[in-house]
Formats: structure tokens, C-alpha cells, sequence
């Protein structure tokens, strides 16, 4: 061929799901899909190898196409049962590409927010054992690129690639998906492959199509500011320019920089307060800028020169921080917790110094985080109760970035669009974080996505597994008590199932370590609805109350083989609520799949509502059934109280 007709690589592609490593649906037909020159031939051969060292491969399917005029062909593939390895060949024109390691089991979508996306490089030290060892080749994930698009849905995604959850992979793998992954594939013994779309502080107004929008007009409004040409370039660079500037004067205006202050120096001039204390109420601590803080350790000859961890916690916002004045980290927003590896430490006398940028308005350690320097074989100096500090620079609040993230049906367009050419078996949805002060229509927003889920993937009764809200009670958890009872009525949407975390969250952090737990429920959940186990593998939930003489019968669903406490103490965070808004603590007692609340004595025509586990924290909610699985938090109104 003459070179000036050869065709370019550039010019032929294969999809990204389609690529080595890949998982693709058991039982389902197989798309593959990807852009060529328009009128051009595509054949496609997928065969299985050998299974044994020097086996032939089988003979395969091939199939072909033409290159239709958008630029784009595809082609369907006969299903196929749980196996592999497989392997896919292209070639069109003079141009040849190889999909090798290619697997049949079953593929799960991981969608939400930060919970979900959350990596177990993340939570490494809970579980260092998985993390240094990782699992089954034959786990595997795909992260769709975080991308957005408000003019049109995506045909192909922008980019991604499988891995498998050997070692030196697995720190990317979305932890709630990685112990999720796991135990599905210790049960079923079939490949497990997940499709990773979360992105962190994403309400799920960005997970829905524009005709799931049609009926919201603002929604609509707000995703049309950004589709006029060049909008969302523009609104970047002026987001980068004023940044880039409160940052400029920020450390101009910053005295620590020029004197050294990451030394610990000078030696006076430093306050003494406690992290744990409530920045607001000292000026010098409050408001926006830079306060340094500093403290000291004492290392013993032991352990000089061994590699150690600070471990800080939580800070609010953004931190440097040194050790004998090297730069150990930085961090630039405040949800990630600072874990600082150090080479060594020399022996005696150690300064530790953070310059700490409060960006938004007062900053500050987060209240009840451990703060030590920890070593490899267990030893850890805690970095005590007093620390000093000198305040910096003083700022006006930086305003916020815009996140275009957060903008009506942009991630949909660009994250789930595209991938609804390719079978799933089920979906994973851990979100509401970022919606708890926004409630209002969620829950419809929430049924029309998961239909919208069910047609585009052609599957009327797709699983669709959702996790409730963990414990947690920092300034921003105003709302969750009342979302946890929404999430808890979103069960009336036809196959799904609800994950309860109240018993495994963090009080002090919006992202709690233990993804485990969460995982592991999430699979128990999947052996039911997906995979149609007998039995029972989900928490109760409450359903409906009866009045019953002097006893308030409730009832719930997912009992097992009984309610029970998980403490065998008396039923606790169950309290009636009565029409001055007083809380009294019910008298209840467990039989079989009810509770009876004791009423007798007590003012019906005044009691409003009788509520279980309704607090950001409820540290003392016992009610469980026979497999140990939390009963959800409730509230249940009880107008019918007042009639015998």
C-alpha cells in the first residue's frame, strides 16, 4: 500500500472497555465498539486461549463491519458463560490491534460521591494486610475519567483502562468496591469486574439525563449557563487568576515565610492552646490566613533513623508541614488525613511545625483525632495535648471554585452515557452526602435515575443497591437524621436494596475508614436481589406500626429469624416524641419479628411520634437481626395512636 494512503493508528480505535484486562458481562451479549474512518472494514475475531501451557486456542467468532459515517462502528458478540481468558483481534485496513486477558463474570457499577470513590490507599493503615496483598487477578476495576459534558451525552468515554487487584495496582481500586469485589467472588467464584463513575461532591442532580430534567426547570437553567460556547473555559481561567492571587498575597503578607518559622524559630513568641480547643473564640487563631503551630518530640536512640508516620488527622484547610524544618507534606483541602512518612528522626529533640492555611474561613485541627508519630514495629510518641502557635498572615475568605462537577446532568452526559452500551449485572450507589442540606426532590430524582438506569441498559428489574448515611457529627450534618429517613423510604423503588451504616461510621470524619463493613453488606445485599439467595442478608426496616391495647406493635421487614439486641441489653434509642417536642425513652420489649412499645399511662392525644436511632451519632442503637445487621433508623408518625 502506497504510504500516503496507509492508514494512521490515530485513525482506528477500539473502546476503552474493550481493553486488556477487561470483564465483560456473563450471559450478555458483548458490544464492542470504537471510531474509524468512515466506509472503512472492521473484522473482529474473539476467541478463548488455551487454559493449559501449550493448548491452541479455540477458533473463535468473527464478525465485521463497516465504519459508518459519524466515524463510529460497532458489533455484537454471542453471550458468553463466566470464564476466560479471552482474547479480541482488530484489524481494519493495514492497522492491527490485540485485546488480550480478556474475562466473562460479572460486571457492577460503583456510582456516588466520595465514599464510594474513596481509595484504598486511603485506608491502608485499617487494613494493611489487604492493601500489601491485594486479591484475585480476576477482581478488576475500570475508572471512567472524571469528565463532564453539558451540550450532549458522550458516545465514547475519554479515556480509562482496566486493572486487577494484584498488589501493585489495588491502592486505586475504590475500597467499598474492592471488599465488595471480594466477597462476591469468594461466594460465586466467577470474575468480578467494577465500573468505577464516583466522584467526590457530586449531588445527584449531575447523575441524571436532560429528559429526567425536563420536569425542573432550574436544573435546566443551571446546566444552560455552562453550554454557551467557551463558558466553562472562561469561568476556569478567572477561577485559576483569583486563586493563583489570594495565594500570591497570601504568602506575601506571611511573616513565618521570611523568619524561618518552619524551623520552629524564634524560640519565644509562641502561644500554648490544645488542638482540641474551638478556634473561634481566640483571635489569633480565627478567621482566614495562616496560623503556625508547633510542638516538640523526644525520640529515643531506639528508634533514631528508622522510617516513622506522622499521623495528624484531619485539618481544616490546606497545610504545610516539616519536621526539623524539612517540608514532610502538604495537603491542599481538608478531607484527606495527614500521613507523612519520614525517612528517620534523629535521636532526642524533634520540632514538628504546620503551617496551617485556613482558606474559607476559621481553620483547625479536627476535635478527637490521634496525633502521634508512629513506627513500623508498633512504638508511637504521642504529640501530647499542648502545642504552640503564632498567627501569619490574616486574610479575607478565597471564594469558592466553581465545581462543574456539581452542575445538573454534566456527569451523566460525559460518565454513565457512554457505558450503557455494555451489560451490567447490578449497580452499587453510595451518595448524599452533599445533598443532606438540599433534600428536596431527591427522592424522585432518585427513582428516575434508577429508571433511567433500567431502560438504558435494557434490564427492567437491574439491581440497584444504596447505602444509608453512617454516624457522623460534624458542623455540616445538620440534616442527616432526616436524610437517613428519606433514604429509608426510597425502598418503595422495585429492586433495591439499602446497606444501614450507622454502626460504622467515623463522628469526626466524612470519610470513615471502615469500607469493609460496607463492602461486605453491599455483597450480602447483591446475594439477594442479584443473585436470588434464600434467606435473609439485609438489615431490618421498619414498616408499620399498630395500635394493640396498651402496645404500640412495629413491625418490620428483613427480620431473619428474629430481632434481637446486639448487646442482649434492654432495646435502646427509641424514644416517643410528644407534641411540645419533649422525648421520652420507650419501654419496649422484643417477640419474634415485632417490637411491642409499651403506651399505657401515657398522654396519646399528645404523642406525635415515636423515633429509633434518631441522632447524627447513636452509639447506643442495639436493634439488629439474627445475622447482626442494623435495623434502620425510623420515624414513624402516629396520628393512629391517639384511637383505641
Amino acid at each position: 500500500m502506497n504510504g500516503a494512503n496507509k492508514m494512521k493508528q490515530a485513525d482506528f480505535s477500539v473502546t476503552p472497555m474493550i481493553s486488556d484486562h477487561a470483564i465483560v458481562q456473563r450471559d450478555e451479549p458483548i458490544t464492542v465498539r470504537g471510531r474509524g474512518e468512515p466506509g472503512h472494514g472492521v473484522v473482529a475475531r474473539l476467541h478463548r486461549l488455551g487454559k493449559e501451557r501449550g493448548a491452541s486456542p479455540d477458533s473463535g467468532t468473527v464478525l465485521s463491519a463497516k465504519v459508518g459515517e459519524a466515524g463510529m462502528w460497532q458489533l455484537m458478540f454471542p453471550p458468553l458463560p463466566a470464564g476466560g481468558p479471552y482474547e479480541f483481534d482488530f484489524e481494519c485496513q493495514d492497522i492491527k490491534v490485540t485485546v488480550t486477558d480478556v474475562y466473562v463474570g460479572d460486571v457492577w457499577l460503583l456510582a456516588g460521591q466520595s465514599n464510594m470513590q474513596l481509595p484504598m490507599e486511603r485506608v491502608k493503615y485499617r487494613f494493611p494486610q489487604e492493601y500489601s496483598t491485594g486479591a484475585s487477578s480476576l477482581i478488576r476495576q475500570f475508572a471512567v475519567p472524571i469528565h463532564w459534558n453539558f451540550d450532549e451525552e458522550e458516545r465514547e468515554l475519554s479515556g480509562g483502562q482496566w486493572i486487577t487487584a494484584h498488589p501493585e495496582d489495588v491502592a486505586s481500586f475504590s475500597a467499598v468496591g474492592f471488599f465488595f469485589a471480594e466477597a462476591l467472588f469468594k461466594r460465586y467464584e466467577v470474575p468480578i469486574g467494577l465500573v468505577l463513575t464516583a466522584v467526590g461532591g457530586t449531588p445527584i442532580q449531575s447523575w441524571i439525563s436532560r429528559g429526567v430534567c425536563q420536569n425542573h426547570p432550574e436544573m435546566l437553567a443551571e446546566t444552560e449557563t455552562y453550554r454557551r460556547t467557551g463558558e466553562v473555559q472562561r469561568v476556569q481561567n478567572a477561577d485559576e487568576r483569583r486563586i493563583a492571587d489570594w495565594w500570591t498575597r497570601l504568602d506575601s503578607r506571611d511573616p513565618g515565610l521570611a523568619g524561618h518559622w518552619e524551623c520552629g524559630l524564634p524560640e519565644r513568641g509562641w502561644k500554648r492552646f490544645s488542638p482540641e480547643d474551638p478556634w473561634q473564640e481566640e483571635p489569633d487563631l480565627s478567621g482566614c490566613g495562616t496560623v503556625w503551630l508547633r510542638t516538640y518530640l523526644t525520640v529515643p536512640k531506639s528508634h533514631a533513623g528508622k522510617p516513622a508516620r506522622l499521623s495528624l488527622g484531619t485539618v481544616t484547610d490546606a497545610d504545610f508541614t516539616f519536621v526539623n524544618g524539612n517540608l514532610v507534606g502538604k495537603t491542599a483541602y481538608q478531607y484527606p488525613p495527614r500521613e507523612y512518612r519520614l525517612d528517620g528522626l534523629t535521636a532526642g529533640r524533634n520540632v514538628i511545625v504546620m503551617r496551617l492555611v485556613a482558606v474559607h474561613g476559621t481553620g483547625g485541627f479536627t476535635a478527637g483525632k490521634h496525633r502521634a508519630m508512629l513506627w513500623d514495629d508498633g512504638f508511637s510518641i504521642d504529640l501530647g495535648a499542648m502545642w504552640e502557635y503564632r498567627r501569619g498572615a490574616d486574610m479575607e475568605p478565597l471564594e469558592e471554585q466553581t465545581f462543574f462537577e456539581r452542575v445538573p446532568i454534566g456527569m451523566y452526559q460525559a460518565m454513565i452515557a457512554p457505558l450503557h452500551d455494555f451489560p451490567i449485572r447490578g449497580a452499587c450507589w453510595y451518595q448524599g452526602e452533599i445533598n443532606t442540606d438540599a433534600a428536596e426532590g431527591y427522592s424522585d430524582c432518585f427513582k428516575k435515575m434508577v429508571e433511567l438506569w433500567r431502560v438504558r441498559w435494557d434490564s427492567e428489574r437491574l439491581p440497584v443497591l444504596f447505602v444509608q448515611l453512617p454516624d457522623y457529627d460534624l458542623a455540616d450534618a445538620t440534616r442527616w437524621v432526616a436524610f437517613r429517613e428519606l433514604q429509608r423510604g426510597l425502598l418503595c423503588v422495585p429492586d433495591t436494596a439499602m446497606v444501614v451504616t450507622i454502626d460504622c461510621g467515623e463522628a469526626n470524619d466524612l470519610h470513615p475508614t471502615d469500607k469493609k463493613t460496607v463492602g461486605d453488606r453491599l455483597a450480602m445485599a447483591a446475594s439477594q436481589l442479584a443473585y436470588g439467595e434464600s434467606g435473609n442478608w439485609l438489615s431490618p426496616v421498619f414498616t408499620s406500626a399498630a395500635k394493640k391495647g396498651d402496645d404500640l406493635i412495629l413491625s418490620f421487614e428483613h427480620t431473619g429469624d428474629g430481632l434481637k439486641t446486639s448487646d442482649a441489653d434492654t432495646l435502646k434509642e427509641l424514644y416517643l416524641r410528644f407534641a411540645d417536642g419533649t422525648r421520652n425513652a420507650a419501654k419496649a420489649r422484643l417477640e419474634g419479628d415485632v417490637v411491642k412499645v409499651d403506651i399505657s399511662h401515657l398522654p396519646l392525644d399528645r404523642l406525635e411520634a415515636l423515633e429509633y436511632a434518631c441522632s447524627n451519632v447513636p452509639e447506643q442503637a442495639n436493634l439488629c437481626n439474627d445475622l447482626g445487621l442494623p435495623a434502620s433508623p425510623f420515624i414513624c408518625e402516629l396520628p393512629e395512636a391517639k384511637h383505641d
